[in-house]
């Protein structure tokens, strides 16, 4: 069941009394504030409610609180605010999202909530689309936690990303392995990600393609960084350089494949103050 959403007794309009805090313009470094569970997801002592059925939320300014919901999140409005909220997905895992915003007219602020899929499937993702400011989340579950095209315009603070989806046998891929990532971007400028812990992969924990356009202006900052084959992994596809990826400051774990920390194609990409949890030096290499 599908509920086309304008605004409905499951729902909180609008308001001053129930607008979202400010954003937070740097978060706390991870050597101090790791994300777990105790820090993101819903904080402990809120109630829920259940609601049964896919959402599409069509009416701009909609509140979501509250809620623990048994199917997706489709955005299509602009300054939609999902908080305090589990979302599981739909029964019968047919879609490939837990919440979704991809849509020129729609964005979407979603904090202090949890994604986890309840049904497991080849298919199923955590957070879809663009235009997207997303703090103190726990995504798990999934085959990629958070995947992200379009226009961008994405900020992902402070939250954890992990235990993956894996299938050694995925349809998607025409009977090979899963390709999971934490995090893959495809195409867009404006991307903030920060003071995240980002585990637990199997390709990579940030994979950043072109295969839907150009790719520019991604900061990676703060973050704590494990899994994948290499854990940072950047390639244009031919499609013209990288323009303006910085990534500065993270901690890397010691569970990549094949012990590799970034990998990346020419372009305009800095690497610099980041660290690894075994003392080693960075490894950096070129696809």
């Amino acid at each position: 069941m599908t509920t086309l959403v304008a605004l409905g007794a499951t729902l909180l309009p609008a308001t001053a009394a129930t607008a979202a805090p400010a954003v937070i313009d740097r978060p706390a470094s991870v050597a101090t504030s790791m994300p777990g569970a105790s820090n993101t997801g819903v904080p402990s002592g809120v109630a829920l409610r259940v609601h049964r059925g896919n959402m599409v939320i069509t009416r701009a300014g909609t509140v979501i609180s509250g809620l623990d919901i048994y199917g997706s999140v489709d955005v299509r409005a602009a300054n939609v605010t999902i908080r305090n909220s589990i979302i599981r997905g739909d029964s019968a895992g047919t879609h490939d999202f837990l919440v979704r915003s991809a849509s020129n007219a729609a964005s979407l602020r979603i904090y202090d909530s949890t994604l986890r899929a309840s049904k497991s499937t080849y298919r199923v993702n955590g957070l879809r689309g663009w235009n997207i400011d997303a703090t103190r989340l726990e995504i798990s579950h999934v085959i990629d936690p958070a995947h992200f095209w379009g226009s961008g315009n994405v900020q992902l603070r402070n939250s954890w990303l992990h235990d993956n989806l894996h299938y050694a046998s995925d349809p998607g891929w025409n009977g090979g392995p899963s390709h999971d990532d934490s995090i893959q971007i495809q195409s867009g400028s404006g991307y903030w990600i920060t003071g995240n812990r980002i585990e637990d992969a199997n390709n990579a924990g940030i994979m950043i393609t072109q295969d839907a356009g150009r790719v520019s202006n991604v900061m990676i900052r703060d973050n704590f960084l494990d899994g994948g084959g290499c854990t940072v992994n950047l390639h244009d596809k031919g499609k013209g350089q990288f323009q303006n990826i910085d990534i500065v400051g993270n901690i890397f774990g010691a569970n990549s494949v094949f012990n590799c920390q970034i990998i990346r194609t020419a372009g305009d990409i800095t690497a610099t103050g980041n660290t690894t949890v075994t003392g080693k030096a960075m490894r950096i290499n070129l696809h």
